[in-house]
This record gives C-alpha cells, structure tokens and sequence, in this order.
C-alpha cells in the first residue's frame, strides 16, 4: 500500500510540474518571449543565491547539530582509529575547503553576471593555463591524500610488532559438531 501511494504521489508531482510548465509557455507566449526569458534570468539569478546561503547554512547546522552522531571523531576504539579518523579528517578538510569555495563561486557568478541589457557575454573557448591549473592542483592534492593513506594502511595491515600479546580462543557449538580456532596478536 505503501509503494503504491508513493507511485501516486510521484506520478501526481509530474503531471503537476508538467502542467505549470505548459502554463508558463503560454504566459510566455502572451507576454512575448523575450521579455518572459529575461525575467525568468532574473529570478532564477536571485534563487541561485538564495539556494547557496539555505544550502550553506544547512551544510553549518547539520556539522553542529548531528556531527556526534556521524563524524564526531572524537575517540578512536583502537590505535589503528587513530590514524582513520587522522586521515578522515584530512580528507574532510581539504574536500570542505574547495566545496564551499567552488559552490560561492558558482553561484556568485551565476547571479553576478545574469543576462542583463547593457552587457554581453564574451566567449571564451580554451585556455591551456587555467586547464593546466584546474587539472595538476586537484591531481596533486589527491596524490598527496593516498599517500598518507597508504602509509597509514601498511601500518595498520603491518606486521605485528615484537612484543605484541598473542591470545588464542578456541569456541565449539552446542552440539560440538564444529569448532573455531582463532588468533589474534595484539
């Protein structure tokens, strides 16, 4: 029942998001194409800044407000968390940085540089430089990232060290049909 109210639900937002579509070509037909084009990029220029401040602020409110609850990192288990949450962090980090930064520009420009009367949009096909820029940054930022993972997964996928504990645990079923044999090294 369940799945079928939900099929309903979603068929009943497409015939609506089709219908307001339809209706809008033909105000835009009515009051002329070129006048309704630019001011749709009006707004759709003022929602996009709109969208990135309620995106932002979303971003904020979840890391307060839940961020015990799912990347807290605030106390490893063993000594290899240790290292997970160090390079989790990292990742985190540097993954934070460009997303807020290219997320502002995107949208800043988007709502800076709307279509507007007074001005034109320049075409600006190739530029091997910003190309270069955009690819090694990333490429090296990245490298920079699994280095350190690797180095911490050899550590933790490592031989164990010399004075480590050894514990052996044997277990058999109820009906000692079967039994386990484990090692662990600590």
């Amino acid at each position: 029942m369940h799945t079928f109210l939900l099929i309903a639900i979603l068929l009943l937002g497409f015939i609506i998001t089709f219908q307001i579509a339809r209706a809008t070509e033909f105000v835009s037909i009515v009051q002329g194409e070129e006048r309704t084009r630019k001011q749709s990029n009006r707004i759709n220029a003022f929602l996009l800044l709109l969208f990135l401040i309620v995106g932002l602020f979303g971003v904020y409110w979840a890391h307060h407000t839940l961020a015990d609850k799912t990347l807290g990192l605030s106390g490893a288990a063993s000594d290899h968390g240790i290292k997970v949450d160090r390079m989790l962090k990292y990742t985190l980090v540097a993954t934070g940085i460009v997303f807020v930064l290219t997320q502002v520009l995107l949208f800043w420009y988007s709502f800076k540089y709307q279509e507007r009367e007074d001005r034109k949009a320049y075409y600006f096909p190739h530029n091997n430089k910003l190309e270069m820029i955009w690819t090694v940054v990333p490429a090296i930022v990245l490298t920079v990232l699994i280095s350190f993972g690797l180095v911490y997964w050899f550590q933790i996928t490592g031989a164990a060290p010399e004075n480590a504990a050894t514990v052996e645990i044997t277990g058999a079923s109820l009906n000692g049909s079967s039994a386990i044999r484990v090692k662990m090294v600590f």
